[in-house]
């Protein structure tokens, strides 16, 4: 399944609705999962967008798309947690 049939099937569940998210990035994973990357059309500016990234699993024998996990977020809590992520090899 592609980025757009996955896109237009998470619209059509109500899981998002393309009249308020842009789509920006989807990324398919190997163990059949995919991560997509929504802007906010009506919320936030250019300069402090709000994004939604769905975390969701393709199902292509039954061509559906299941949302495991959603979160909703601005660039400067992003940038709140990547400073508290530890590095790997590293300790607390």
């Amino acid at each position: 399944m592609d980025a757009r049939e996955i896109i237009k099937i998470l619209d059509e569940k109500g899981e998002v609705s393309l009249e308020t998210w842009k789509a920006v990035s989807v990324k398919k994973n190997k163990d059949g999962t995919v991560d997509v990357l929504y802007k906010n059309l009506h919320v936030g500016t250019d300069e402090d967008p709000v994004f939604l990234w769905i975390y969701a699993n393709v199902v292509e024998d039954d061509w559906d798309v299941r949302v495991l996990e959603r979160i909703t977020f601005k660039r400067e809590d992003l940038a709140w947690l990547l400073r508290y992520v530890v590095k790997k090899g590293e300790g607390l």
